[in-house]
């Protein structure tokens, strides 16, 4: 099968998934942490020295939705993703979720959450499609493309309201 055509398919993936939620049927995983990335219910002790820096952590009540819908996306793009550009993907992940976080201030909706690190997965289908998907070669200090990309050149989340927007769209009340 052509890399397009697995896109398409990772598209198609990413919208029953997203029917899926919307829907309510949202699964449980043990916590996440692979990729630069921990999702957990409360922060991580500091550690001492050592060679590779903090994880990107996202902390929240929905720890073990948030883990389970990783690991659906982990599983959807496994063949897109290679040692190099899945520290890029689940930081971008991890960074949506976080994003939807600071707007949301303590305020969180399971579904809005998860809409928003779905939002994100489509636009990264989206720039794989039109090979301008980037990622560091090195990533010193945990860092990220998308550390240092503007808001205003955000095509993934960007807000419950444009995610919603999003989704309506293609057919989907989330």
């Amino acid at each position: 099968m052509s890399e397009g055509a697995d896109l398409q398919e990772v598209k198609v993936q990413l919208e029953h998934l997203t029917t899926r939620v919307s829907e309510g049927r949202i699964g449980t995983a043990d916590p996440w942490g692979g990729a630069d990335v921990v999702i957990s219910r409360s922060e991580l002790p500091e550690q001492e020295g050592g060679w590779y820096p903090a994880p990107r952590q996202v902390i929240t009540a929905s720890a073990p939705e948030l883990s389970w819908l990783f690991t659906q996306l982990r599983d959807i793009f496994a063949g897109c993703l290679d040692g190099q550009t899945k520290i890029e993907f689940f930081g971008r992940l991890a960074n949506s979720a976080l994003r939807y976080q600071a707007r949301k201030q303590g305020e969180e909706a399971l579904q809005d959450l998860l809409g928003a690190v779905l939002h994100e997965a489509f636009a990264i289908a989206e720039e794989m499609e039109d090979g301008v998907f980037h990622s560091l070669s090195v990533a010193s200090g945990n860092e990220i493309v998308d550390d240092y990309i503007d808001e205003a050149e955000r095509t993934g989340f960007i807000g419950v309201e444009e995610t919603k927007r999003f989704f309506a769209e293609k057919g989907i009340q989330l």
